[in-house]
């Protein structure tokens, strides 16, 4: 699984770098991220947190998103030439955005508002809009982080529930995304992969690969069904959103393979070490490389692999310097808490 962690941070990387994928776009590889992240979520929370447990869960998980983010932003902040720009912005309009730059949440937003003498105005077709305000962002691609944020503050009460409520849930998603693209002709960027409520289908898929990986023998099989069920609905619904045609199957057939391979991918390499650290530099490769982009405005093809070497450089000194100190307070936090439960078990009933 790590090693897929990381082919998909690579894949947004080359993207950027102007050396995309031919089947693994960027947009792929993020919503095969959040089908990920399902899975992981379901896994920790099933395994790790207990009753009781979701500020632990919510302060462990943003612990692990935070400390390389604000890093990240600290330094883009320092080399960026976007101040006049931002400085420029109106009192609400700038309150927003600090706001939203330091906690992360509302930064999806930004594709749908425009940047107008200093004010914020909401486009719901920004295509081809200029001036859209995640133009402005020291970290653009951190508004994924938002959505998984969304998703860990709703996660405690989703991936304990049976296959089938979580498959409705998946279904109640798809629906939305579907109708709004029928009823209001939302589709494609950024309404194809940039809304939480379009996209919590494909964190649900990763529960259910949970299910299928952890269920019991009973439900296992029912929950396999509707794992392939939810491969075919996404690739169909997917496929119709992107709004690329024709030419959008293969890339989404890859995400249909990845919703349904997970919970096999995850058993064969869980004790597989070399891979469980190849995924735990997906984050950091993901967080800084549009930094190191902009430090060497890869424009040429030997400036591109210049830039992803650097990358990977900086995200093994994050991950080390970093990330790995704040993941054993983090790994502490969570056995004082299951020792102090368990003595609370023990005391005597009263």
């Amino acid at each position: 699984m790590g090693t897929l962690r990381i082919i998909l941070a690579l894949a947004v990387v080359c993207a950027h770098y102007g050396m995309p994928l031919s089947v693994l776009t960027s947009d792929i590889a993020v919503q095969s991220f959040f089908v990920i992240s399902g899975f992981y979520m379901a896994l920790v929370l099933n395994g790790k947190y207990g009753p009781g447990s979701y500020r632990l869960f919510i302060s462990n998980r943003l612990l692990r998103l935070f400390p390389a983010y604000l890093l990240v932003l600290a330094v883009s902040l320092a080399v960026t030439s976007k101040w006049t720009e931002i400085i420029a912005l109106d009192w609400s309009a700038a309150i927003y955005f600090v706001a939203s730059q330091l906690m992360i949440v509302g930064q999806e937003i930004y594709f749908f508002l425009v940047v107008k003498d200093g004010t914020l105005a909401l486009t719901l077709q920004p295509v081809g809009v200029p001036n859209l305000l995640y133009t402005f962002a020291p970290i653009p691609q951190a508004w994924t982080l938002a959505l998984e944020i969304y998703f860990y503050l709703l996660a405690p009460f989703i991936v304990r529930r049976g296959p089938v409520v979580i498959f409705s849930l998946l279904l109640a998603s798809l629906a939305c995304r579907m109708g709004a693209q029928w009823a209001f002709g939302l589709s494609g960027d950024p309404w194809s992969y940039r809304v939480f409520v379009f996209e919590l289908a494909l964190f649900c898929a990763g529960t259910l690969g949970y299910a299928v990986y952890a269920g019991e023998n009973s439900e296992r099989g029912r929950s396999k069904i509707l794992l392939m069920l939810t491969a075919a609905l996404v690739f169909v619904c997917l496929g119709i959103n992107k709004g690329d045609g024709v030419s959008a199957l293969p890339s989404v057939l890859f995400l249909a393979a990845v919703i349904v391979t997970v919970p096999r991918l995850f058993e064969l390499t869980k004790t597989i070490g070399w891979d469980r650290y190849l995924g735990e530099l997906s984050y950091p490769i993901y967080i800084c490389h549009f930094l190191l982009g902009w430090l060497l405005m890869p424009e040429t093809r030997a400036a591109s692999f210049a830039a992803l070497a650097l990358t990977l450089i900086a995200s093994v000194a994050i991950h080390h310097l970093v990330e790995r100190p704040i993941d054993r307070w983090r790994q502490r936090r969570l056995v004082n808490a299951q020792h102090a439960a368990h003595a609370r078990d023990m005391l005597p009933a009263t």
